[in-house]
């Protein structure tokens, strides 16, 4: 299990080269035999690896809790997985939503979103799963797979590589996104808004839930949404309303973000009125768009949002290529819903690669 899994520390990983000369010197022999183990069953299969490649049953692209789920279950029927994650394992829990409290996680009142990750990361350590911090570049049609660091074979694909938040796309919010210059998509770390004048844009469940999480901080807050009503939890909403906290300005869009060196205010369009709104920072939180960098030339049917159209199974347009969690069409865009979806792709996962005799399921059309 050690041999096969790159230690994890809070949210970043630890190099395995400290654990020692003597388990390193084992590690090479165990390396060497695999190396052949692999090759041999290659041979046998008529595609030699080479230097620069290793195979494994299952790639899952995306240490979210959709991607985290299926390696963990996908382990458990003894697939050999390997699980690349580019960025933080946990997703936009670990690196957007960190300290966000999640009420309604089955089995875990109040837990907040760093803690259930790393829930998820102790079941990880106790696996077989290859961990890897790679960003996947590409992937062929016969499911060679290549990241920033080597290429990799594989029997199936898991796409797991959720969603990122979409943006206003209006001049300054790039610049001011970077260094803490006032534009942020989710108030991360509280204290940088403790005393502040802040401008919430949405009216989703990230948009009141950024909204809950101000309101013992932040010295005004103001919510700007489009439309007449919210799509949020009506429990939520109820919240920020009894709160008398927030000044809401309904069926208004931010057409501006200004400042000089970081965010001075924002021009906010209300039907016919135009005006300027001083604020120290800006929470645009105005649904998602799907994180599709690596998959973007394959040929897989999608929406017109860009989401991957799957099956029941969590099966794509592409044979051997599931997709799961945010990155998925429509449904709820919950962790116990991608949770669910990460379990549902293991089963259909070990019946297409172990085939097992009782399995009569065919790649369908999508």
């Amino acid at each position: 299990m050690l041999l096969s899994y790159c230690a994890y520390s809070g949210v970043g990983f630890v190099d395995f080269c400290s654990v020692g000369k003597t388990v390193a010197s084992k590690v090479d022999n165990l390396y060497l035999l695999k190396k052949i183990i692999d090759n041999l069953d290659a041979f046998r299969r008529g595609t030699i690896l080479s230097e620069e490649e290793e195979e494994f049953d299952v790639i899952i692209v995306g240490g979210g809790p959709a991607g985290l789920n299926a390696a963990i279950m996908c382990d458990t029927r003894h697939l050999k997985v390997l699980l690349l994650e580019k960025d933080k394992l946990g997703g936009l829990l670990a690196s957007l939503y960190p300290t966000k409290t999640i009420p309604n996680y089955p089995g875990f009142p109040e837990v907040t979103a760093i803690e259930l990750v790393r829930n998820w990361l102790s079941n990880l350590r106790f696996s077989s799963v290859t961990v890897k911090k790679e960003a996947a570049l590409s992937m062929t049609d016969d499911l060679a797979l290549t990241t920033n660091r080597k290429t990799y074979r594989t029997n199936v694909v898991v796409i797991a590589t959720g969603a990122k938040p979409r943006r206003l796309g209006l001049p300054n919010e790039e610049r001011f996104s970077r260094d803490d210059k006032g534009v942020y998509y989710f108030p991360s770390h509280k204290e940088a808004f403790l005393g502040k004048r802040v401008v919430v844009v949405g009216g989703g469940d990230t948009a009141i839930d950024a909204t809950l999480e101000l309101l013992n901080l932040a010295s005004e807050i103001t919510l700007v949404h489009r439309q007449a009503g919210f799509r949020a939890f009506d429990m939520n909403v109820d919240t920020v309303k009894r709160s008398g906290l927030v000044d809401f300005v309904m069926k208004g869009e931010v057409k501006a973000i200004e400042g000089k060196d970081r965010v001075e205010g924002v021009v906010i369009q209300q039907q016919q009125k135009v005006f300027r709104k001083d604020c120290d920072a800006v929470i645009i939180s105005i649904g998602l768009v799907p994180e599709d960098s690596f998959f973007k030339d394959l040929e897989i049917k999608r929406d017109e949002r860009g989401f991957i159209v799957t099956d029941q199974a969590q099966r794509t347009s592409v044979e051997g290529v599931f997709a799961i969690g945010d990155i998925v069409q429509g449904g709820l865009r919950l962790i116990t819903v991608a949770a669910a979806h990460g379990a549902i792709a293991s089963h259909h996962i070990y019946s297409y690669v172990k085939r097992p005799y009782w399995t009569r399921e065919k790649w369908p059309q999508i």
